[in-house]
């Protein structure tokens, strides 16, 4: 048995990386459980690693008992690991602290259709989307182009493809991009919506800690850069920021869902009508979580006294801080069409202080290093694969089913 409640991080990416630095440091145990080695791995933080394919609520659950990991706090970093946990709460919640709320207050944040439902509730304003089972049958000369496809619900379809959503531009290009997203999700998880002018001056972000759907600190962002540049996987580079009405708006939302843990929710500034609108909601730590604890609001330990049943006190208002996610965000920087005007905004941001980066860290260095191992590794079995394909087959060789 141990001596101190520890954490349970489910994945190991930049996300668990920014956990385990949250918790380490306090004297918390975590342990890493993820079907690859990554990045989280090499942590000085990170007390245990369980590299294993098993289903993860099995593996839990045998492990919790193996172990004894009674009142032990379960941090997912990927939205299936999000829904596992909540389909499962029960059966987990008889050993362990989840950070996941039941299903019945997840699936609101998994799936966008049910997000935007409860927000039109609550007079949130959403994007224009639609639904349908039957596209063949749409009258698609009568869309509001430009457009975009992307996913109900995202680990359905991002996971397997590395693409957040498909732009499209004109009639004739709808069937075929629809076609595209349909090989992998039913038609009736796709979502065809309008595309808001705008990019990162206009994408924003509300981070909240909730207990039992009461807000109890939050923090505004402006998630300046992305990466790629059209639709990113991921944020490059966010600031701190004074949007009260952003706020005001996610409280709204959360409290209607009874939302219990940490949460992002994304917004996107709509120039044409002036307001702010809700594009998806993160149920987890989501990828620059750790700008909190550099403005004054650390989420994940905050979360982890909340779970564990300790104070979690008087939390402060954010001060301005600034994330970068270091290598993501010069590629960001050098595909954007004004680099002179980002840099001299990054080095402006760097001059006043009060940042931190996604791996870079002094205190815990070994991480930046594998990641840029393990890129490596990546970009040079692409590359082998790639030159491997384009070298002819000699005359003699026949394929297997030909022989």
């Amino acid at each position: 048995m141990q001596d101190k409640f520890g954490a349970v991080v489910l994945g190991a990416n930049l996300i668990a990386l920014g956990v385990a630095r949250s918790l380490g440091p306090h004297g918390i145990p975590v342990w890493i459980y993820d079907p690859d080695r990554s990045i989280a791995h090499f942590s000085r933080y990170t007390e245990k690693a369980v590299i294993s394919r098993r289903d993860k609520h099995e593996l839990l659950l045998e492990e919790g008992r193996k172990h004894g990991l009674q009142g032990w706090v379960v941090f997912p970093t990927e939205d299936k690991y999000v829904e596992l946990l909540s389909v499962h709460h029960e059966s987990l919640s008889s050993i362990y602290k989840l950070t996941t709320p039941p299903f019945e207050v997840t699936k609101f944040a998994l799936d966008k259709r049910l997000t935007y439902g409860k927000a039109t509730e609550l007079g949130i304003a959403t994007p224009w989307t639609l639904v349908t089972s039957e596209p063949a049958k749409l009258r698609v000369d009568d869309l509001p182009y430009p457009i975009i496809l992307k996913p109900a619900i995202n680990h359905h379809f991002f996971p397997y493809t590395n693409i957040k959503a498909l732009s499209v531009e004109r009639p004739s290009d709808f069937q075929s991009k629809f076609a595209e997203m349909h090989r992998h999700i039913p038609s009736d998880e796709i979502l065809i919506q309008e595309r808001i002018p705008g990019g990162g001056d206009t994408q924003f972000s509300c981070a909240a800690l909730c207990n039992n759907g009461k807000v109890s600190a939050a923090l505004t962002a402006q998630r300046t850069r992305q990466y790629p540049l059209d639709f990113g996987n991921s944020s490059t580079f966010v600031q701190t920021t004074d949007h009260f009405v952003l706020e005001d708006e996610a409280r709204k939302w959360l409290e209607a869902v009874g939302f219990d843990g940490i949460v992002e929710i994304e917004f996107k500034y709509d120039r044409r009508d002036g307001r702010y609108k809700i594009l998806d909601v993160n149920a987890r730590p989501w990828g620059w979580h750790t700008l909190g604890k550099a403005a004054g609001i650390d989420f994940s330990y905050l979360l982890w006294r909340q779970k564990t049943g300790m104070p979690v006190g008087s939390i402060p208002s954010p001060r301005p801080a600034t994330w970068i996610r270091e290598i993501n965000d010069l590629f960001a920087i050098a595909k954007s069409p004004r680099p002179i005007s980002e840099i001299k905004r990054l080095l402006g941001r760097l001059r006043r202080g009060n940042w931190t980066c996604a791996t870079l860290d002094f205190r815990d260095p070994v991480p930046l290093f594998a990641e840029l191992g393990l890129r490596g590794i990546k970009f040079f079995s692409a590359l082998k694969k790639k030159v491997w394909r384009t070298i002819p087959a000699p005359t003699w060789y026949q394929p297997r089913e030909n022989r």
